[in-house]
């Protein structure tokens, strides 16, 4: 995205071709979206431009520092529910 603070994946097949098989043991896209929430990242559900984008709050264009505060997420949690009122 423009700002730098969300991104979108806008081919899934070309990803998976190309991104995932050179570089996730795994290679399957679901597979891919389960590992992106196992480290935190939200899928958005506003409207607009970010909708369907990815967001991290230390996944930010520009700030390479701050991926090394990313985590995994505890597991067990169950799927969280969208907040889409507490959305970046």
């Amino acid at each position: 995205m423009p700002h730098g603070r969300a991104w979108k994946i806008h081919n899934k097949e070309l990803l998976v071709q190309e991104v995932i098989s050179k570089y996730f043991v795994q290679s399957k896209y679901e597979s891919f979206t389960r590992q992106l929430n196992g480290w935190g990242f939200k899928r958005l559900h506003q409207s607009g431009n970010d909708y369907t984008a990815y967001y991290h709050e230390c996944f930010l264009r520009g700030l390479p520092h701050l991926t090394v505060l990313m985590t995994r997420v505890t597991s067990n949690l169950g799927k969280q529910i969208p907040h889409v009122e507490g959305e970046p």
